[in-house]
């Protein structure tokens, strides 16, 4: 992970223990202790008044989550000596909505009069993993194997998986609310004070957006302005839950993205057409 990456994310949102070199942390200085070992994070929310729900007070900001990026990855699967000639090094940012149920990888730590739920593990990976490749987890219902899939496949050196706030809104038995429900000044300042900052660091080419609110709220930061990415939609992991089929999934996230990267100049039109190529070739549809 980046310096500057780890410093936002193990130094600002979360505070890793003192005993921990930033600079030195990965993933697999992770597994030494088979979890993060976390005694602060962010509380500007609630030191601005806005870290709950308005319309029920009963939810507030628990969950917290943290990005991961290709490196993370490459130690995850064991793959840092892969050839790297042919993967493309430009910044690709995918974007999640929030933090949701509690998924046991999260714990109580208290912090300055507020006790919160930061992730004990690494988020999006957890653990070690094989890669995937297409059609594999090419499907609704799954995060970072679906990050993993996406990056073996489209050969991503440098890129980024995260949420756009990165704390959930729960209540005392982990139900949760989506995005809809937050305060604004939240989501705002959540995305002032960690997202705006991934993003220059990044500084990605395209931007997938995983949900309709996701994408919605970066158009409203630049209505006046022209949009500094190509910013590409992408269908929610969750749909799955509302009927959306796994050929559904299959095919949106693929074409999708292929259709991001070239028009982002990551993939050429040959390089696209490949792509496409092999997706007929692997397309798995039966009709009849």
């Amino acid at each position: 992970m980046n310096i500057d990456l780890k410093k936002l994310n193990f130094n600002d949102l979360l505070q890793l223990d003192n005993s921990i070199n930033i600079d030195e942390y990965t993933f697999n200085s992770y597994l030494l202790n088979q979890r993060h070992k976390i005694t602060g994070y962010c509380v500007r929310c609630e030191t601005n008044g806005c870290n709950t729900c308005p319309s029920d007070s009963s939810y507030t900001l628990q969950n917290i989550s943290h990005g991961a990026t290709t490196e993370d990855l490459l130690h995850a699967t064991d793959q840092l000596n892969i050839d790297f000639t042919e993967w493309h090094t430009e910044g690709v940012l995918f974007l999640m909505e929030s933090p949701s149920k509690d998924y046991d990888i999260y714990e109580d730590v208290v912090f300055n009069g507020y006790t919160k739920r930061p992730t004990k593990l690494w988020y999006w990976i957890h653990e070690p993993q094989q890669k995937y490749n297409y059609p594999e987890q090419f499907i609704g219902g799954t995060y970072g194997k679906l990050f993993n899939s996406i990056v073996f496949t489209f050969q991503l050196k440098n890129a980024y998986l995260t949420n756009l706030v990165k704390c959930g809104l729960n209540d005392v038995n982990d139900n949760y609310k989506g995005l809809k429900d937050y305060n604004p000044a939240c989501v705002k300042n959540c995305y002032e004070s960690f997202l705006k900052k991934e993003i220059e660091i990044i500084n990605p080419k395209v931007i997938f957006c995983f949900g309709s609110r996701v994408y919605n709220f970066l158009w409203d930061q630049y209505e006046k302005d022209d949009f500094p990415w190509i910013v590409i939609p992408l269908p929610h992991p969750a749909r799955g839950r509302n009927g959306f089929t796994p050929d559904l999934f299959r095919h949106s996230y693929f074409s999708m993205i292929v259709e991001g990267l070239y028009e982002a100049k990551i993939l050429s039109l040959a390089d696209a057409e490949k792509k496409y190529g092999e997706f007929l070739t692997l397309s798995r549809r039966k009709n009849g």
